[in-house]
């Protein structure tokens, strides 16, 4: 049997009547049979750093609180609006390319997402910009996808503080509380000092409630004689009766990106 190429979706006719009865019949065709917006989708230019990114507008419309409010002001004329040319593109101030293409490649995968693939750094840099621009899904996603990276509590307690993810902190105090290995002096820097002394005053709460064991525990990062170490002998009242300013704090910061959830 021979191979016949399929005609075109839709041939203009050779008659003026037909054809102008046609152009009457192409708008309502246009509305009902051609046109579902779901998959029909417009297209925006982004300028990043010194690199064009078109991408449809979808996600940053229906997705984004910030792009939804910001795309939709109207503009003097369509043609020439922001985003509609390479000439004229719609340009993201402090962003670093790399951080926005990892957005991208989360929000418009190229090829049949293998999510779990996707390194540690991509998603930081998904939760960072998913953050600043209220993408609620984009962000969830992120943290969930950070949780099995394993992360450090330090880590944790850094992208936490950075980007509002309360349950990170408190994990990650808690932790740091419990252990049995004392916190380095590169951890200190990093949490900051006042928070290193806040965890040692921890420490020695649990330790003086049961000086009266026996074996070893962890004192300051060194062996003693009591037969429990610091975290058995810990009450997570003791963190937060510590730190409960600030995971009120934290909480409130990060119940902004539920109670804004599209």
């Amino acid at each position: 049997m021979a191979y016949s190429a399929p005609g075109p979706a839709y041939c203009l006719p050779s008659s003026p009547d037909v054809y102008e009865a046609s152009i009457e019949f192409l708008p309502s065709m246009r509305a009902v049979d051609y046109f579902l917006p779901k998959y029909y989708l417009e297209s925006i230019i982004f300028k990043v750093e010194d690199r064009l990114f078109k991408v449809p507008r979808y996600h940053f419309e229906h997705n984004s609180d910030i792009f939804s409010t910001t795309l939709s002001l109207p503009s003097v004329n369509d043609n020439d609006a922001e985003g509609n040319s390479d000439s004229n593109p719609f340009v993201l101030e402090g962003i670093e390319s790399l951080d926005f293409q990892r957005l991208l490649k989360v929000l418009y995968p190229l090829d049949i997402p293998q999510l779990l693939a996707y390194p540690k750094d991509d998603w930081i840099s998904v939760l960072k910009l998913s953050t600043m621009w209220f993408f609620i899904a984009a962000r969830d996603l992120a943290i969930t996808r950070l949780d099995t990276h394993n992360l450090s509590p330090v880590e944790r307690i850094v992208l936490a503080r950075q980007y509002d993810v309360s349950k990170w902190l408190r994990s990650a105090y808690t932790e740091l509380c419990t252990r049995e290995e004392g916190i380095t002096l590169a951890d200190a820097e990093t949490i900051g000092y006042r928070t290193t002394v806040q965890m040692y005053q921890v420490r020695e709460a649990a330790i003086k409630r049961h000086e009266s064991g026996h074996g070893r525990y962890y004192h300051n990062g060194t062996h003693s004689n009591h037969n429990q170490n610091t975290g058995s002998r810990f009450s997570s009242a003791d963190v937060e009766g510590t730190f409960g300013t600030e995971f009120r704090q934290a909480d409130a910061a990060s119940a902004v990106y539920t109670k804004t959830r599209r």
